[in-house]
């Protein structure tokens, strides 16, 4: 993952990579006003709402369940 991301897993933020990487997700998140987001360490997070955080990543929207 760190090669990839350089970020730890745990901990891997869905922005700022060193490369383009596919970010992918769940549509089933637009239930929350607020979405929380790892920050690129265990122990760090930032909160965001499901459509900025679309914006912001150019994710694909892909169903988990």
């Amino acid at each position: 993952m760190r090669e990839h991301t350089g970020q730890v897993i745990g901990g891997v933020s869905p922005l700022a990579h060193p490369a383009p990487v596919p970010t992918y997700v769940d549509p089933w998140l637009r239930r929350h006003p607020v979405v929380w987001a790892a920050a690129g360490h265990p122990a760090a997070v930032y909160s965001t709402t499901y459509d900025e955080l679309v914006a912001m990543t150019g994710a694909t929207e892909v169903d988990v369940e």
